[in-house]
């Protein structure tokens, strides 16, 4: 595989082995990559306290930038405690073994992210599934776990990366309150693309409870670094116990002073949600127009498939000739024939779209002839 170099933020307009590029691909969803608040934040931090703190949290230290961040997620998203990782891949193994007292069983969506998977296997417990976002047989699947008399966890991703959909967490909740299990959410898409003020789909849903924690990725929507997880105050607690937080440094100070300028910059510039918002709408017309199947959903992601492999990758390959990039995305949930992936940013122009939609016009027309 050729790996190009990226030379610039990542987000609607990036330039690529020395040429501009107008990107559709990845997750820089609400556009926040060139703002100068961040880049400060991290460069003052990484100047003035290094890259990371060697002397861990359970000796009763930490960076000042990490207890910042923590203190300003619990402001945003409305909850009693926070914690701030290396990588929001860490959150499962965050989670999962964090939590491993209280459960015997994983049940899992069977799209749930790799690193959710990979938390319960760290945890040492089994794993179950049920369907894609389909409560019924999420019902089914816990009755069969509660019948061997083993206490069960949900995990899922909030919103799933690869088409975008949300997870009815809300009928999950009332499915396993009766049981008092621990519903986990993997934020990691969610945060800050859905919800009415971006706290992701716990908030889109209205599940906030003490028996939930969620936590993800701070370097997608937010265009920062880290991992953030929350909930209440006996739940982080519990996380800090998990091997990974007592095995591995407790996340580079620029990345979590970068972390907290985005939240900051989020809270006091609500304008960018509003400007993501009318991405996605415009996006998803465009598509539909095009006579394009896009699933219903409030995430900036629409994917669809288009004819084989073969022409899909083409029609890629086509676009980026172009100076446009799309993913034909062969990732968690995408299917065996992949499909193509097309995510709405907050610093996309109705130009750009425009752009988009005559390329996208022109490459499946003839995908379709050559067909």
């Amino acid at each position: 595989m050729q790996i190009s170099a990226v030379t610039s933020p990542s987000g609607a307009h990036m330039v690529i082995d020395g040429r501009p590029v107008l990107n559709f691909g990845g997750s820089s969803y609400l556009g926040l990559a060139r703002e100068k608040e961040l880049a400060a934040a991290a460069a003052t931090a990484a100047a003035r306290l290094g890259g990371a703190c060697q002397l861990p949290r359970h000796y009763g230290f930490m960076p000042e930038a990490n207890l910042d961040v923590e203190t300003v997620a619990c402001d945003f998203f409305g909850v009693e405690a926070a914690m701030y990782f290396a990588t929001g891949y860490m959150f499962g193994q965050l989670a999962l073994a964090g939590l491993a007292s209280d459960y015997d069983v994983a049940v899992l969506d069977e799209h749930a992210h790799y690193s959710l998977r990979d938390g319960a296997a760290v945890a040492g417990k089994s794993i179950v599934t049920f369907k894609h976002c389909d409560p019924e047989d999420l019902k089914r699947v816990l009755a069969g776990v509660v019948a061997t008399r083993q206490r069960p966890l949900v995990a899922t991703d909030g919103m799933f990366p690869t088409y975008g959909a949300v997870a009815p967490l809300r009928e999950y909740k009332n499915i396993i309150d009766a049981m008092g299990a621990w519903l986990v959410v993997d934020e990691s898409h969610a945060f800050g693309s859905i919800g009415a003020t971006g706290q992701g789909a716990v908030e889109f849903e209205g599940v906030r409870d003490p028996r939930v924690i969620a936590g993800g990725s701070m370097a997608k929507a937010f265009c920062a670094y880290g991992g953030i997880a929350i909930g209440s105050q006996k739940a982080i607690d519990q996380l800090w116990t998990a091997p990974a937080a007592k095995g591995a440094v407790a996340g580079c100070s620029s990345g979590a002073a970068m972390t907290a300028a985005a939240l900051r910059f989020v809270r006091q510039h609500p304008d960018v949600h509003a400007k993501l918002a009318r991405n996605r709408a415009t996006l998803r017309e465009m598509l539909n127009c095009l006579g394009l199947s896009i699933i219903e959903t409030p995430s900036p992601i629409a994917t669809f498939e288009r004819g084989s492999p073969t022409a899909m990758k083409a029609v890629q390959a086509a676009l980026w000739r172009e100076g446009i990039f799309v993913i034909y995305s062969t990732y968690v949930g995408a299917g065996p024939n992949g499909a193509l992936r097309i995510a709405a940013f907050a610093d996309h122009t109705e130009r750009d779209f425009v752009r988009l939609r005559q390329a996208l016009e022109r490459e499946l027309t003839v995908a379709h002839a050559d067909a």
